[in-house]
Order: structure tokens, then sequence, then C-alpha cells
């Protein structure tokens, strides 16, 4: 009787020590793969602000002034030269104001990277891509709905990933009324968004996407909440332009 007790309790024991080693080599797994991708998103997001300087909005329009009547004053002049339509004063070398060309984004590394985020209060900055690709949502946040374009009269939705941790949008569960989200877009131009509300729907709702801003600017952050994962339920925060 004594050894089938001592046989039952060494049985508990080695279970015991498969589960807490499996507990542990899930958590070691989950905290080296949330550093690789956090180490990749921040390469992408820093490579996009060398190639986009950030600017005012004064600036900006400086900036297509200047180019204006450089182009008027000499039409013929050779492409790529100061004053030029293609590069002009003292932005020089990384801004040729074609905003066409600077809706489209930026190509790093595969990534069509449209802009960035920065929300303070989640201590998060990350790169937004044109399409939330299973891929792109792993590096980044994804645009999934915009009215006009990123910083544009209107409502521009973007999504990422809820893992419960510090990545993406795991905090935004936190984020409050009169919090500032920042938005830079591929022209270089950083629009400071102020949260209005939050609440939490299903992921097949979609009428907050097309609404009426009143000409203003807004954006909306969707991601799962803690149990959307099973439930397919959405924590829904937005924000409109200071």
């Amino acid at each position: 009787m004594e050894s089938k007790r001592k046989n039952i309790l060494t049985i508990l024991l080695i279970i015991v020590i498969v589960v807490v080693v499996g507990v542990i080599g899930f958590l070691g797994f989950e905290l080296i793969n949330g550093k690789v991708k956090e180490s990749a998103s921040q390469t992408i997001t820093d490579e996009f602000d060398k190639q986009i300087p950030t600017i005012t909005e004064e600036e900006f329009n400086e900036g297509m002034q200047e180019q204006e009547q450089n182009t008027t004053q000499s039409p013929n002049q050779p492409s790529g030269e100061e004053g030029s339509s293609g590069q002009t004063g003292k932005y020089t070398g990384y801004r040729n104001y074609n905003q066409s060309y600077y809706t489209t984004g930026v190509n790093i590394d595969g990534y069509w990277v449209v802009g960035t985020i920065r929300i303070p209060a989640s201590g998060i900055r990350y790169s937004i891509f044109s399409q939330p690709s299973k891929k792109a949502l792993e590096r980044g946040i994804g645009m999934i709905y915009t009215s006009n374009g990123i910083n544009q009269p209107g409502n521009t939705v973007l999504a990422g990933h809820n893992y419960k941790n510090s990545l993406f949008f795991s905090k935004n569960k936190y984020l409050v009324e009169g919090n500032p989200i920042y938005i830079k877009d591929a022209t270089g131009v950083e629009v400071k968004y102020i949260v209005t509300s939050k609440f939490t729907t299903n992921d097949t709702d979609t009428s907050f996407y097309q609404r009426d801003t009143g000409g203003k600017r807004e954006i909306t952050l969707s991601t799962c909440t803690d149990r959307g994962s099973r439930t397919g339920e959405r924590l829904i925060v937005l924000a409109r332009e200071e």
C-alpha cells in the first residue's frame, strides 16, 4: 500500500513538473516572440521616420507655396535641381511635395507604410500599413478604412492586435477621454487627435466607419477585447483632431 502511494505521488510530481516546465516554456516563447515583433516593428518605423522627417503643417504649406512659385517662375527648369518641382528650398533631398505620391506611402521591407501612430498614454509608436494583412499586423497597425486618406477630413479606421501585453493596441482599454493620439502621414505632417469616446461592439459592425465628421479629421482604433478572440467582441476608440 505504501509503495503504491509513493508511486502515485511520484506520478503526480512528474505531472506537476511537466506542467510547470510547459508554462515556463510557453511564457518564455511568448516573451521572445514579443521582443522579436517589437524589434521588427521599430526598425520599420525608424526607417519611415528617416525617409519622411516630421514637419508641421505650416512648414508643409510653406513648401507647397514655394514649389508653386518656383514652378511658375521657372517652368522649364530640369527636375531634381533646387527650386524645381522635384525638390525645393530647405527641403532639398527629402521632399518633393507631390501630394499624390505621399498619399501612397513608402515601401519598407516589402510593407507599404502610409504613416505612423504614437500614443503616449500607451507608450507605443508603430507604422501604419496600407493593408491589414496577417503578416503586417504582426509588425504594426493596419488601415482598414479611410474616407479621404490619413489626416484628411473624414474618418480613418486603424486596426491592431491585442496580445494582452504591451504590444500594439493591447493597452487601448486603458485609454480615456482626453488622451492624445498622434498620426503622422506620408507628407511628414503629424496631427494631434484627442480621444472622445470608446465602446465595445462585434466584429461585423462597420456602422461607425462612414460617419459624418462635419469636415473634421477623425480616427478610429479597433482591436479585440481581452476575450474578443473567442467572442468576436471589439473595442473601439474614437478620436477627433484637436
